[in-house]
């Protein structure tokens, strides 16, 4: 057993002792002033965020005042929640005082017009609100003179009942607001514009080739029988002013010659109510960014953005609940369409195979299929009509599952095998044509 070796003790000059002290003394000081440095930042940053909300308050309770008082009405008369939340009492119960020319109907309605998603669809059953909403929402930047709006319908006489319904609204809530009729435009103080116009056909849309629009919205979606006037006006969406955020929202009732496609697009990707990220509705695969030099390279293959659909029925009206004829008189109606237009069912349809089909019963939460199931397709071609392909599969008890399907028109018979055989890519096994 040896003895460790003693550590070698050294001795310190008076003057290395005092010029480590001096050393401690300056890092001591050094992290005091960081410290105090801390403070006064968080400090600064609590006098700064509280005089943002004092400025909040003031400004909300300074934009009600006018439009209370009516001596500043180029922005319009319109006072949203938010402003209303941060004032005091006294201002709060005063905007309560006053006639309110429009107020949304708590639940579908407040969700429609506060949704933030780029495409949005309103409806189901009829008497829901849409059409006063579809007015209302374009109305969220008319004190921007970059915003310009497009209301669209599918005829003229249907686009007549929105701009009497805008003649009663536009001028009380934005005062100096003029409609010019050649046009069909209403012109704000502010400069910005909604149009009115109708597209009867696809080949109207070109109307607005080269055209932009920072907001566009069709009353009755449904009423087009294929997505080609919807994603055209998609082409047509953009801004120059970053204040202002671009929305497409859309109403409609089930049924239609477009309900397929509007329930495939809206309907079918998510349950209802909630944000989705926008998918393609033949593949069912979202909607991406490209992966090319021009895009950046962090939106690269990222989603491009969301849809949502928010249902709303008769009974989610307060002002026409107040009378029960017009409910009485959906709920007379044959079977297909009071359950469309009283209960907003989307998955009932004129001559269906099966009209007691019902989602909460007959559709099931997705699941991961065993590779080895028997799978088949079955096909109904249409042009005009159109055409549709099911993809089923037989488990070892015999139920069937339908899993897949294709519902478009006008393809003819290569565009069609082409779609088919791209779906099918990933198919664990050859599809059958039969059982």
């Amino acid at each position: 057993m040896t003895d460790e070796p003693k550590k070698r003790q050294y001795q310190l000059s008076s003057k290395e002792k005092a010029k480590r002290a001096a050393l401690r003394a300056v890092k001591t000081a050094e992290k005091a002033v960081v410290a105090e440095n801390k403070k006064l930042a968080l400090a600064a940053q609590k006098v700064q965020l509280k005089k943002q909300r004092v400025r909040k308050k003031a400004s909300a309770a300074q934009h009600i005042a006018d439009q209370i008082t009516g001596t500043q009405t180029k922005k319009g008369r319109i006072v949203t929640e938010d402003q209303i939340k941060v004032v005091g009492p006294a201002l709060q119960n005063l905007v309560k005082e006053k006639d309110i020319l429009f107020q949304p109907h708590p639940g579908p309605q407040t969700a429609f017009l506060s949704s933030s998603e780029t495409e949005v669809l309103y409806g189901g059953a009829a008497g829901g609100g849409k059409s006063y909403a579809m007015l209302i929402d374009p109305l969220r930047y008319c004190e921007n003179t970059n915003h310009r709006a497009l209301l669209v319908r599918k005829s003229m006489p249907e686009l007549l009942e929105l701009l009497d319904l805008s003649r009663q609204l536009y001028p009380q809530a934005f005062p100096g607001c003029k409609f010019r009729e050649q046009e069909k435009r209403w012109v704000f103080p502010s400069g910005a514009t909604i149009q009115f116009s109708f597209i009867d056909s696809d080949h109207d849309v070109y109307r607005f080739q080269g055209q932009s629009f920072t907001w566009i919205g069709i009353d009755e979606l449904t009423h087009y029988e294929t997505p080609y006037v919807w994603d055209y006006l998609r082409s047509r969406l953009r801004r120059t002013d970053l204040r202002i955020t671009p929305y497409m929202r859309a109403t409609t009732n089930p049924g239609g010659l477009g309900g397929w496609w509007v329930k495939k697009m809206f309907i079918d990707p998510a349950p209802y109510g909630e944000a989705f990220w926008a998918t393609d509705i033949d593949s069912g695969t979202t909607l991406t960014y490209p992966d090319i030099d021009q895009v950046e390279p962090r939106l690269r293959g990222s989603p491009i953005f969301k849809r949502r659909f928010i249902p709303a029925k008769l009974t989610d009206n307060p002002s026409l609940m107040l009378s029960p004829e017009y409910m009485g008189m959906l709920a007379s109606l044959p079977e297909v369409q009071r359950r469309r237009l009283l209960e907003g069912d989307w998955d009932v349809s004129e001559g269906a195979a099966f009209p007691e089909f019902d989602r909460q019963i007959h559709v099931m939460p997705a699941f991961d299929a065993p590779n080895s199931l028997f799978r088949f397709r079955a096909c109904d071609y249409g042009y005009v009509a159109p055409t549709a392909v099911i993809w089923f599969a037989v488990d070892y008890d015999g139920t069937l599952y339908a899993y897949r399907e294709l519902y478009e028109t006008r393809l003819d018979a290569g565009a069609l095998a082409e779609k088919i055989h791209e779906l099918e890519a990933d198919e664990p096994s050859p599809i059958s044509t039969g059982i």
